[in-house]
């Protein structure tokens, strides 16, 4: 790293640093609106006690209870003349707002958590213990930091600013924790939520920013580790919510719903009773599911290829048009055509079928067009210019030539097509009345039909089965993807 780099690293640490110091935060002083909504309060008792004193003179109530309610409606003005009174002389006495600043001390020992509001919620932990460490940890962590710049001296390269510019980056996660944490705590009254100060929360998240930034545009290696953790970090964000489902299917209804976990449970074998006494056929809405998924996506795989060849190589009067028409398909929401299509599938007969949810495939708008680009990317019409003068058939060619190129493109379409017809619900639904003919998709919809309980776990169970072969078609056909981008390719 260059010197004047350094330098102004280290300057924006000491600078982050500092801010830590300075008030983040404040707690406004809320006590007239406490009161008056307390004052606001005793007067709905006061009316709810006198309207009771009404009804019993009105109702000819014997005096002996008369004579407690009134008692008690006196009790209640009393209260309230008094929260009148209290407001009357502290106007004018406002405390004023509590500053809070990170680091050296703690929350203000005046606030005080809104147990109702945690209770309610249960978003908040109120272990102050946890934030003060992560607190300190962002300080130690930034001070490492610049004592692992100092330490590499006049070395313009060293291991040491990777591990700099990973422990400014904890630092960062660690801030940014902090100050949402801060504007999470629930303050009961009479002071407010904490206000966060832009001032000095701006520099304090961003200036640590601008050092990793640093670190990492002049070091090579650290730019290499990076680019690791931000892949391992979006990796783990994508593979997180299908192992929850996964841990969910093994735990019970109740530690569900108690909060997430990690750890899988042991519930599966009750999960799996509760799925078999709820009639829920694993093997037959796999089949079902299987038909129609595979059978609609060969269909639109094969003839949308097809289409999108045609649509490429040959030159025609009304191609434009054609091209056009296909694109003003996708733009067509599949909602607003759901009842027309009902119909015509009715007076064809084909309702308790599997064809309306398979043939319709054939005509896909949007793989034509995703075909269509990646044909005018990587394919060149000299390869059917040689394929003609070798005598060979336009199907020949099409089956023998272009379909190896569209390899990659076929199989990331067949891959969104199989998902998309095996999550489908509303088409089933609308078109499928037998039981033995439902798909897994709608077995599942069926497990949170019970009025007396519902039994999440089975429900995860349920729907970790019905992803588990989509899952498998992905690695079954993802090579193709990555390895053959480049299988188009040629040179004139």
């Amino acid at each position: 790293m260059k010197k004047n780099v350094k330098l102004i690293s280290l300057i924006l640490i000491a600078l982050t640093l500092v801010c830590m110091f300075l008030p983040i935060a404040r707690f406004e002083d809320h006590s007239a609106d406490s009161l008056s909504e307390d004052i606001a309060k005793q007067e709905e008792k006061l009316k709810r006690a006198q309207d009771k004193y009404d009804r019993y003179v009105s109702g000819g109530k014997d005096q002996e209870s008369i004579d407690k309610q009134k008692v008690q409606v006196d009790k209640e003005q009393k209260k309230l003349d008094d929260l009148i009174a209290q407001q009357n002389n502290s106007d004018g006495a406002k405390v004023d707002a509590l500053s809070y600043s990170l680091l050296p001390g703690k929350l203000p020992s005046q606030l005080e958590l809104d147990q109702q509001v945690i209770n309610n919620y249960k978003l908040y932990d109120a272990n102050f213990g946890g934030f003060y460490l992560c607190i300190w940890l962002a300080f130690f962590c930034l001070v490492a930091t610049a004592a692992l710049e100092i330490a590499t001296g006049d070395k313009y390269s060293s291991k040491l600013y990777t591990i700099a510019s990973f422990t400014n980056l904890i630092a960062i996660l660690l801030l940014v924790y902090v100050v949402i944490r801060i504007s999470a705590f629930p303050i009961k009254l009479p002071f407010s939520n904490a206000i966060i100060s832009t001032v000095v929360m701006l520099p304090l998240l961003i200036l640590p920013v601008i050092t990793l930034f640093l670190n990492t545009l002049n070091q090579q290696g650290t730019k290499k580790a990076m680019v690791y953790v931000l892949c391992i970090f979006l990796c783990t964000l994508s593979i997180l919510p299908f192992w929850i489902m996964i841990v969910n299917s093994t735990r019970s209804s109740q530690q569900i719903q108690q909060g997430v976990s990690l750890i899988p449970g042991s519930y599966f074998g009750y999960n799996w009773q509760v799925l078999q006494s709820k009639n829920f056929d694993l093997k037959t809405g796999f089949i079902n599911s299987a038909i129609i998924a595979f059978g609609a996506t060969l269909l639109s795989v094969y003839f949308s290829a097809l289409t999108a060849y045609g649509l490429t190589v040959y030159r025609f009067k009304g191609r434009n048009f054609a091209v056009a028409v296909v694109m003003g398909i996708i733009m067509i929401p599949a909602q607003i055509t759901s009842t027309g299509f009902y119909i015509f599938m009715y007076q064809l007969g084909w309702v308790n079928s599997y064809l309306p949810l398979i043939i319709p495939a054939i005509a896909a708008a949007s793989t034509v067009f995703f075909f269509k680009q990646y044909l005018e990317a990587n394919f060149q019409i000299s390869l059917v210019e040689a394929g003609r003068i070798d005598g060979a058939g336009e199907f020949r060619i099409y089956n023998t030539i272009i379909m190896p190129i569209m390899v990659p493109a076929m199989a990331t379409m067949g891959i969104m097509s199989v998902i998309a017809s095996w999550n489908d619900y509303l088409r089933p639904l609308m078109l499928l009345t037998n039981p033995n003919m439902k798909t897994l998709p709608m077995m599942v919809k069926e497990l949170r039909g019970d009025i007396y309980r519902t039994e999440f776990g089975s429900i995860y169970l349920g729907l970790t089965m019905t992803a588990l072969p989509l899952l498998l078609v992905y690695f079954a056909f993802s090579k193709y993807i990555i390895a053959g981008v480049a299988l188009g390719g040629v040179k004139e």
